[in-house]
């Protein structure tokens, strides 16, 4: 019978490669050998890895259910993840409509839901966990494990998203305790994903103790399955945490531990980019303007990848990392630039986490500081009200600074 790891297995001995030159340092080569037994089934981001260090294709390894539609579903999806992009449900719904009937037996199909259901939950769709119902009944029927802690995980992740926050972490938690002895759960990624999630949860509610403890056992669990694929999101997370706990002599080592994993991710995109986020938040902490505009202004060279595209670039330059930039301009007396850098600046997504939220009515407070500067003391006064009527319910914290003082100031 010619099954996946059997296909898996002939690929690569045809190429002359050892189990330990496909495993890369993705996985062990245990976990892969498994695959290969048919011991166990890979996630589709382990079969994707697969299938580009055998310069192959999923589809080309994957042939069950219905064949040519599911495979040009899944085909047309990966390309439109290409692109970040916020508002695609539409063209989502065009796409996926017609066939779901078609698509709900197989992995890709399985695949497909996941996506599906992330979009709808951005938009506030509860339909999103139907979709997520769909997935998990397709891995019960393959009997995939990995595959389906990969759903739970979402599941958890729509909760979040739909801002029921405490509910998002508890379930994370108790998922993990039901799954972090599971032999079976053999996808290296799968537990240090779920503990980012749960400290992602954490980060949003401000529970700094929970946010440590969460990070820490994610890095523990990379690290044991010597994997590396996730390090960078778990270090930018140590970043984030150690920036609300005002504690930067921690941020510098563990902004130095990016450079440990340079030589087995260098030419990653995501490695790059968090390597680009995570700076751009201690320059801007810092009130280093020069090395903040430095970074921004050439991300071209920070961020150059086959992953990184004109669209990237496009995207990029309107979210969050620009009211960074105009608030640097600001600060080193370029109003004019500042302010319709500033002004140009509009929020893709919604902002949740306390800092974060701080930081986006930043916007409100530098135009303040702008037509107080101008004299201009009444429209000063309506955009600082703006920005505290955002802050008002979040606990205090190093970025609210600058807005609370220039409330007390233009109020007074």
């Amino acid at each position: 019978m010619n099954t996946l790891g059997s296909k898996i297995r002939s690929l690569r001995k045809s190429k002359k490669m050892t189990l330990v030159d496909l495993a890369g340092d993705y996985m062990t080569k245990g976990m892969l050998s498994l695959i290969e037994n048919d011991k166990n089934k890979p996630s589709m981001e382990s079969l994707e890895y697969i299938a580009k260090r055998l310069d192959t294709t999923v589809s080309s390894l994957m042939e069950d259910g219905d064949e040519q539609i599911t495979n040009e579903m899944y085909d047309k999806i990966k390309k439109e993840l290409k692109t970040p992009n916020f508002n695609r449900e539409k063209d989502l719904k065009i796409l996926l409509d017609p066939v779901i009937d078609q698509i709900k037996h197989n992995r890709k199909g399985a695949f497909i839901f996941q996506w599906y259901a992330y979009i709808k939950a951005i938009h506030k769709d509860p339909s999103a966990f139907e979709l997520l119902n769909l997935a998990k009944q397709i891995y019960i029927n393959l009997n995939d494990k990995n595959s389906l802690l990969d759903v739970e995980n979402d599941v958890i992740t729509m909760h979040f998203m739909l801002n029921d926050y405490r509910k998002a972490f508890e379930k994370g938690v108790e998922l993990y305790n039901q799954y972090k002895d599971d032999y079976e759960i053999t996808d290296p990624n799968a537990i240090p994903r779920l503990l980012l999630s749960i400290s992602a949860y954490a980060y949003y509610s401000y529970d700094l103790k929970d946010l440590y403890k969460y990070i820490k056992l994610a890095e523990k669990e990379s690290l044991k399955n010597k994997t590396f694929r996730l390090l960078p999101s778990i270090y930018k997370s140590f970043c984030f945490a150690y920036t609300l706990d005002n504690n930067f002599k921690m941020y510098k080592a563990i902004l130095d531990k990016f450079e440990y994993l340079r030589p087995f991710l260098n030419n990653d995109f995501n490695y790059k980019y968090d390597i680009f986020t995570t700076k751009i938040i201690y320059h801007f902490y810092n009130q280093q303007d020069d090395a903040l505009l430095e970074i921004i202004n050439n991300q071209n060279e920070y961020l150059k990848s086959e992953e990184y595209t004109e669209e990237n670039f496009e995207s990029f330059n309107k979210n969050i990392w620009s009211l960074t930039k105009g608030i640097a301009l600001y600060r080193k007396g370029q109003y004019d630039e500042a302010i319709s850098t500033l002004n140009d600046y509009q929020p893709d997504i919604e902002f949740r986490a306390p800092a974060d939220i701080a930081v986006s009515v930043q916007k409100e407070t530098y135009l303040a500081l702008n037509e107080e500067r101008m004299g201009n003391l009444e429209k000063a006064r309506v955009y600082i009200n703006k920005a505290m009527d955002v802050i008002k319910d979040i606990p205090p914290n190093h970025f609210t600074k600058i807005t609370e003082d220039t409330y007390d100031r233009l109020m007074k």
